[in-house]
């Protein structure tokens, strides 16, 4: 499945907005409050940023200190490659840990694989420990414990690899942080870890859009462990000082499903004023990895530039905040009430009982 071409994919004949209503309803990427409401997440009052975002954020009672917690798993990934696979779940756990602005200092594993028996089965699970593995170096984040489910299989047929990531952030300053909603009408957005929406048909790689629009998983993921360090790096600092509103880790459904959920937060729109060159698809629904979505004011900018400067970290503007709709140019517009609709019925549809 690396070898397939992407740039041969047709584009799709469905509409931008059709296919980001329709990748906001699915079960991997709609909202999970129909499962977390059921629960009591204010357990002793510690609670600063609840379930819902990239990480939730506790504090720590007596001092200034707070934790954050993210989990974070992709099966198609680490099927097409699993050792850039196995790296890739751990940067996005310490990703989305960075969108809070805490920094990572351990990580909890659950592999979840199929019969290592057979060589195809042990060559997954061996390969994808070595990238969690490297990965982990990288972050300076040990694994610190885990646990292993194997033999998952169905006629014969392995379930996809799947390890689970658990990540342990430590914040100084629990006040010093972001949620992933867009704060207020006038914000400048900006994506961190690319220097514009140029895309490349490889982005679609192991994507939901890939599997929902065209029935495949496939190409090759990629990641550059270098980049996502400073991207994540330079998001922290930028949380730490108090220079942008919100953070927005970029990863399933890719840069629309990313920008229409912190639409959804903030319940406000944004208008995309970048151009978008090449295949829109890409662009749009492709998971680059090393991506995070901010919202920061347009009196902000200078200090943007000069601290992603200093952590060689490449960005781009992409729009400004208001109103009350999602679009770019003629190529879409679409109501905030519109996208929140599906994303937050989305899994309770999926999971009510046929009447």
């Amino acid at each position: 499945m690396q070898s397939v071409d992407l740039s041969t994919i047709p584009l799709p004949s469905r509409s931008p907005e059709s296919i980001l209503k329709m990748l906001l309803a699915t079960p991997n990427i709609a909202s999970k409050e129909w499962v977390y409401r059921q629960y009591d997440h204010q357990v002793q009052t510690n609670t600063v940023i609840g379930p819902g975002g990239d990480a939730a954020v506790l504090r720590v009672k007596g001092t200034n200190k707070g934790i954050a917690l993210t989990t974070d798993g992709n099966g198609r990934y680490c099927y097409l490659d699993p050792y850039v696979g196995g790296m890739m779940i751990v940067a996005e756990a310490c990703r989305n840990l960075a969108c809070v602005g805490a920094e990572p200092i351990a990580l909890t594993d659950c592999l979840n694989f199929g019969n290592p028996e057979k060589p195809e089965i042990y060559y997954q699970l061996e390969n994808c420990i070595r990238g969690l593995a490297d990965a982990s170096r990288a972050f300076d984040a040990p694994v610190i414990s885990g646990n292993v489910s194997l033999y998952n299989e169905s006629q014969g047929t392995g379930v996809y690899p799947t390890p689970v990531i658990g990540a342990l952030g430590l914040m100084d300053d629990v006040s010093q942080r972001t949620g992933i909603g867009f704060q207020e009408s006038g914000e400048v957005v900006v994506l961190l870890g690319q220097d514009s929406l140029q895309s490349v048909p490889n982005d679609l790689a192991g994507s939901e859009f890939l599997e929902r629009v065209h029935d495949m998983v496939a190409g090759k993921p990629e990641l550059d462990l270098s980049l996502e360090v400073r991207v994540q790096n330079a998001c922290r600092r930028l949380v730490r000082e108090g220079v942008i509103n919100s953070a927005h880790d970029c990863s399933d459904g890719g840069l629309l499903v990313t920008l229409a959920e912190s639409c959804i937060s903030g319940g406000i729109g944004l208008a995309i004023q970048e151009p978008i060159p090449g295949r829109w698809d890409a662009a749009f629904f492709g998971e680059r990895q090393s991506r995070i979505v901010i919202s920061l004011p347009r009196t902000q900018m200078s200090h943007l530039s000069e601290m992603c400067a200093a952590e060689n970290a490449p960005w781009c503007e992409i729009g400004t905040v208001g109103g009350d709709s999602l679009t770019a140019g003629t190529m879409l517009s679409v109501s905030i009430d519109t996208v929140k609709k599906a994303w937050k019925n989305g899994l309770e549809t999926a999971l009510r009982p046929a009447s």
